[in-house]
């Protein structure tokens, strides 16, 4: 049964494919009838036959017009005599004599004489049955019904004396025309249907013949058998087609087998892609929780009494930990820009001091090298500015990190202006009236080793730095310059270097910043100095966490916010059963834990409904921005990432408790 299906199907698509080829040939065919070129030459040749006939129709007429004058003339020059004895003396005889004349001439119809006043003195009409009446005098050669009306004067010495009017009979003038005509006009009307008759056998029909195989090209179906005996233009052209059928064919095969390649290249890839994302994911995940201990309880040692001994071994501590975690931060970011999914978020902040805070962390590790590290910053620069704070913060001590550490001797100075003719717009901004807008140009200035000319083109590349030993000698990922040339880019920037051997190297970039009205804002960047929640130490927090050392971790954290109801639990599934049996109003829940997840854990926990709502605060060592998104969709309120610093998780349980108060907890995050 199932192949008598798959058999129909094959048949049916068969059938489909057939109609569609019909119908194409039917197209073409009838385009072709509409424009052939055997119909243009047909119609060519017509109009030139009934040109030919036009004229010579026209030639014979005046010809045998003019003849049909003259013979008049002639006519009536002969027997002047007996016109004027009929006209002028009236002799009776002589009028009988020259109607007797004119009855041997059938094609006069009738003949008038008149004087000079009018006056009727002489008719004559042809006795063939046919009432002909005098005629009005009319000068020279007019039609009459069909015939000619010829009206001409007698002269004697020079002086008119009558006239004459003869109608005379146009049938004898036609038949002549007629006969002129198909003398002359039959044999170029055969000749012309010669060539017509040529034209369609050797030309159109084998054209007819090859446009009908025009859908056939590139299948090698294409058949010329039937115009051998074709022009040699047309069976030239036949040939070629032919030639290129077969050419068409062999490369659509080969195409088809090198699209089946790339398929199969393309699913690798996606699947190396999904490969690489997840273990990016899980790389942060199994970095960053021991990071976390280590940072967490480097925090909670700073805070007690030790010697200064003590306090620069934490401080050696705390920043290897953070040099680590910057490496990790690096290798995330890029593959997050070479993936595409970083997105700007622009908030407001102060200028100067952001500026300022961008040198700090190096000031340590400058004065050990003994250079100075100083900021120059404009005075017509607005002091608060919407941006991305956090992306310009990264690529600013990305620089300054770099110029430190390939600084020995001298200075390093991160130099801001105003410029007053941009020369380009940033597309998120062009929404702002441009006198919001400012154009700040960030200048990073040492005076170190310096970069060699022919090293500057690949100085962004990725996982290159400008000597293979200076990784050796300085270390890094070689990622820095690569991840803030990216994120320049992704901010309407350009980043751009200058320098020389043994002098020092100027980076810079310039970028459009929104004004910001501080007076309609609120300092969010306040820093805390109080850390007391112990207002809330009623309140139960849940913590599930499968990692001793962070349980501990947190546990101190909370301890310190003077938070006393806390309960530790090592997995998803111990929380669902604590959920079940009693109620929390905070849980800190981390989302990978052995048995069961955090997200999963979370969306059981949203679906009882018997319970209070608790606020889950996700705790994770994954910084990706999926698997914040994957948080809150799973029901989560607030995100928090590991190493956790203590002020971050404070801000956090401040926004869940004010939710409690009837905050909106999403809009404060």
């Amino acid at each position: 049964m199932k192949e008598n299906v798959n058999d129909n199907s094959i048949a049916k698509e068969k059938s489909d494919q057939l109609n569609t080829k019909i119908t194409h040939e039917h197209d073409i065919h009838h385009l072709y009838h509409k424009t052939s070129l055997f119909s243009k030459i047909a119609l060519v040749m017509s109009t030139v036959l009934l040109c030919v006939m036009i004229s010579a129709l026209y030639i014979s007429y005046y010809n045998n017009t003019q003849r049909v004058v003259k013979d008049i003339k002639v006519m009536m020059n002969t027997i002047s005599p007996l016109l004027v004895d009929t006209a002028i003396y009236q002799d009776t005889e002589t009028a009988i004599e020259l109607n007797r004349y004119l009855e041997g001439h059938k094609e006069i119809l009738s003949l008038s004489l008149y004087d000079l006043d009018g006056e009727l003195l002489h008719f004559y009409e042809n006795g063939d049955g046919e009432n002909y009446q005098p005629l009005k005098q009319t000068p020279g050669l007019s039609i009459y019904k069909g015939n000619y009306k010829l009206t001409y004067p007698v002269s004697f010495n020079g002086d008119d004396i009558f006239n004459y009017v003869v109608y005379y009979s146009s049938s004898e003038i036609i038949t002549t025309i007629l006969i002129h005509i198909f003398v002359f006009i039959l044999p170029f009307l055969f000749f012309i249907c010669f060539i017509l008759i040529y034209m369609y056998r050797k030309v159109t029909r084998p054209l007819t013949f090859l446009i009908g195989q025009l859908p056939k090209i590139g299948s090698g179906g294409v058949n010329i058998s039937d115009v051998g005996d074709a022009e040699g233009e047309v069976s030239l052209l036949a040939s070629e087609l032919k030639k290129a059928d077969e050419c068409i064919h062999n490369t659509e095969s080969k195409l088809q087998g090198l699209n089946r390649k790339l398929r199969e290249q393309a699913d690798d890839l996606s699947e190396a892609i999904k490969i690489k994302s997840e273990f990016m994911a899980n790389m942060s995940h199994e970095i960053r929780t021991p990071m976390n201990g280590v940072l967490g309880f480097v925090q909670c040692l700073e805070e007690r009494k030790m010697d200064k001994e003590s306090r620069r071994q934490i401080g050696y501590i705390k920043e290897s930990a953070y040099s680590l975690l910057a490496i990790i931060n690096e290798i995330l970011d890029y593959s997050k820009l070479e993936s595409g999914n970083v997105e700007l978020h622009l908030t407001p902040f102060a200028f100067n001091p952001f500026v300022h805070s961008c040198i700090t962390p190096f000031i340590h590790q400058a004065k050990i090298k003994k250079i100075h590290v100083s900021t120059e910053i404009g005075d017509d620069i607005a002091s608060s500015f919407i941006a991305d704070e956090g992306r310009l913060r990264q690529i600013l001590i990305n620089l300054v990190g770099n110029a430190v550490k390939f600084t020995h001797t001298g200075s390093v100075t991160l130099s801001v202006e105003r410029l007053s003719s941009p020369l380009q717009y940033c597309e998120e901004l062009r929404k702002y009236n441009d006198k919001h807008i400012q154009w700040i140009r960030f200048k990073v200035i040492d005076t170190g080793i310096g970069i060699a000319g022919e090293k500057l083109a690949f100085i962004f590349d990725s996982y290159r730095q400008a000597d293979g030993s200076i990784s050796r000698q300085f270390g890094g990922t070689g990622l820095g310059l690569s991840i803030s040339n990216s994120l320049c880019k992704l901010m309407s920037a350009e980043l751009k270097v200058e320098s020389c051997i043994g002098q020092g190297t100027t980076f810079w970039f310039d970028i459009p910043l929104k004004q910001f009205d501080e007076k309609h804002s609120e300092n969010s960047d306040e820093s805390i100095q109080n850390t007391n929640l112990s207002m809330y130490e009623d309140r139960k927090i849940l913590v599930a966490e499968d990692s001793m050392v962070n349980q501990q971790l947190i546990k101190a954290f909370l301890t310190a916010f003077g938070l006393k109801n806390i309960v530790v639990v090592n997995d998803g599934v111990q929380a669902v059963e604590y959920m079940i049996e009693n109620t929390a109003d905070i849980i800190l829940m981390d989302c990978q834990m052995p048995n069961m997840g955090g997200l999963e854990a979370t969306e059981l926990i949203r679906k009882m409904q018997s319970i209070h709502r608790p606020v889950i605060i996700a705790l994770t060592a994954n910084v990706l921005e999926e698997e914040k998104q994957r948080c809150f969709k799973s029901g989560m309120d607030d995100f928090l990432t590991k190493p956790i610093e203590k002020v971050i998780l404070y801000k956090s349980l401040q926004r869940a408790f004010n939710h409690e108060n009837g905050d909106d907890l999403a809009a404060n995050i």
